[in-house]
């Protein structure tokens, strides 16, 4: 007789990834645990990272997106005098430079000049694809590839010690930031190599590693609701009637819409979560106008576009 499949589960789970694995790793390790296979991750940690790795089962899978481009805090350390091959602790040394003596003051105005939009070369030793192949691949082959260009957001970073030749640093930061890479930069500020020497993620949008538990003790108890998961988002409740519309794939207007959203604050293109009045989330849908201009548009006009609708 074949054994009976467990019931799949869905959810969104908080882990906190030790250091010297990857997050396929957590991945892998969380299946087993939880006895399925539907399980993705939210934005990876490398290796030597630990911290915040956000994962996605079952039907909750749909909804990473959302989760990945929320802010994220990290914890690091930044090393002067050595640079690295791959930018953090577990490269090659490939440059090295006596640290001179430095004003805290002079340290703590060059960390926090990075605040605001930054331009970052993706590193070469890195998971992105250029012409259909990842980066490290041809890295370690020996390849010479130009690596591209991202401009992200340092939405706040703060001098958190100085010990020389060490230098601890907070930042919050926009969704594909390389801090390995912000590592280098400030050596570079200070005119000297640098690396990261340690690195941990602390939270993501409004989820924190204090909630966290380890990948080989997670358990369906720890797993939080999509509409939990998505509580940086702003949640609008719909009738019977206005949920039947999503379910079908129905547009809902502006008129619909205007009494729902309460004092909730967005941007054109900003993310929505929409409940049915059992609290079950049914979609994610992007708004078609920002709060400001939204009483500009005929109420008979679709006001949300799908993303992702997980009710039919």
């Amino acid at each position: 007789m074949a054994r009976a499949r467990r019931p799949a589960h869905t959810g969104v789970l908080k882990v906190d990834k030790p250091a010297g694995i990857t997050s396929h790793d957590a991945v892998r390790t969380v299946r087993r645990q939880m006895g399925q296979r539907e399980v993705g991750h939210t934005g990876t940690l490398d290796p030597m990272a630990t911290g915040l790795l956000i994962l996605t089962l079952g039907k909750a899978t749909r909804i990473g997106r959302f989760l990945e481009a929320a802010e994220k805090v990290y914890d690091g350390t930044v090393v002067l005098g050595q640079a690295t091959d791959t930018y953090d602790a577990e490269g090659t040394v490939v440059a090295t430079a006596d640290v001179p003596p430095l004003d805290p003051s002079e340290v703590e105005a060059v960390v926090t000049s990075f605040k605001g939009p930054l331009e970052q070369r993706v590193p070469a030793f890195s998971a992105v694809k250029v012409d259909g192949e990842r980066l490290h691949a041809r890295a370690r082959r020996g390849d010479t590839v130009e690596a591209p260009v991202r401009t992200v957001h340092i939405h706040d970073i703060r001098l958190a010690g100085w010990q020389p030749p060490r230098i601890e640093v907070e930042v919050v930061c926009s969704k594909g930031t390389y801090i390995r890479t912000l590592a280098t930069q400030i050596g570079d500020a200070l005119g000297l190599p640098a690396h990261l020497g340690r690195l941990r993620r602390i939270q993501v949008g409004p989820h924190t590693v204090e909630e966290a538990v380890a990948p080989d003790r997670c358990g369906p108890e720890d797993l939080l609701t999509m509409p939990a998961a998505l509580s940086h988002l702003p949640h609008v409740v719909l009738d019977p009637s206005m949920a039947e519309d999503v379910r079908h794939g129905r547009p809902l207007t502006f008129g619909q819409m205007s009494d729902r959203l309460g004092a909730a604050r967005f941007g054109p293109d900003d993310p929505v979560a929409l409940l049915g009045e059992d609290g079950a989330l049914l979609a994610v849908a992007n708004t078609v106008a920002g709060r400001e201009a939204w009483s500009n548009h005929p109420e008979r006009d679709r006001a949300l576009r799908y993303a992702c609708v997980l009710s039919s």
